[in-house]
Formats: structure tokens, sequence, C-alpha cells
């Protein structure tokens, strides 16, 4: 059974009035993938802050750390280690099925320590998005993106399960 973990990633962003607005970092995919030494597929489109497979034998909550480690960087994964039994870390989806078991965690993060993301040459950058572009203006992927990416480089077109993923922690954290 294929196995995955990820994680979406909230930052509370301050705004010029005081106010905060609370926002989902995605990443977006990149044009080329170095651990494949090939196209990238679905360039242009976006994801969860860092999503990966599990290694053999390893727990979801081991995988999340090294995801972070490798797609966000080792000054990102220290923060995280740093968290008691990563306190504020939650459960957002736990998808199973007979071919694959998906668990998405998500995790408010100080807006301070988004200038320790450290994107690998994989990664096509960044992407904050608002409640009201989640709900309304994120799209679902289809195949025809697969070598291209999406039609507007402003689509935020996502797979359904991280599409899911990013309306549940607007849910949860929108609340705290």
């Amino acid at each position: 059974m294929k196995k995955s973990v990820g994680l979406v990633l909230m930052v509370k962003m301050p705004q010029e009035d005081g106010s905060e607005v609370l926002m989902a970092v995605l990443q977006r995919r990149g044009r080329f993938n170095t651990e494949k030494m090939k196209p990238e597929s679905y360039p242009g489109c976006c994801q969860v802050t860092c999503h990966g497979g599990l290694e053999e034998g390893e727990s979801f909550d081991d995988a999340l750390i090294r995801e972070v480690e490798e797609e966000l960087g080792t000054d990102l994964a220290k923060c995280l280690r740093c968290l008691p039994d990563k306190v504020g870390i939650e459960i957002l989806i736990h998808q199973t099925t007979t071919e694959k078991e998906i668990i998405t965690y998500g995790g408010m993060l100080p807006i301070k320590w988004i200038s320790s993301i450290r994107l690998g040459p994989d990664s096509g950058g960044l992407d904050l998005i608002s409640e009201s572009e989640a709900r309304g203006a994120t799209v679902e992927i289809k195949p025809e993106y697969k070598a291209d990416g999406p039609p507007k480089s402003w689509m935020v077109a996502m797979f359904p399960d991280e599409i899911m993923a990013v309306r549940k922690a607007f849910e949860v954290f929108g609340k705290k």
C-alpha cells in the first residue's frame, strides 16, 4: 500500500490596519524534478506546503519531519521538532483505500518562521492564499495540466484531497 504524508502550514498575515488575515502556505510545483532528473508533472499547480511518500518502515510522524526538512529546509524542521509533541500540529485528513493511505497534517506557523523556509531547486515557490481563495478560486487539477500546468498562471489548481485539506485547515485554525 502506498503511504504519503502532507502538511498545510497556516500563518496570520498582518494587515496595514493592524488586523490579521489567516492564510494557507502552498507550494507551487516547479518545472524540473531533480530527484527524477526529468520534467515535473503538473508544473505550476499548487500543493500543500509539503508532501511526500513514506519510506519503508517509516512512521507518518517521522516522514512528516523528513519531508519538512527536504522540502522546506532544516531550520523549519528544527523549529517543528522543538514543539512539544508537535503541539498545534493536527491531523486534517486521514484517507485510507485499498491502494493508499494519506495523512495530511495542519499547523499554525508564527509569521516570523516563514523566513526560515528554504525551498529546494524543484520548487516553483510559495503562494499564500486566503480562505475566500481556497473556497472560490481553487480548481481541481485536470489531466491536461500534466505536461504544461494550468492554462493561467494565477490559477490555484490542486488535487482534490489537498483542496479538502486546505479548506479543513481554514476551519480548524480559523477558530483559534
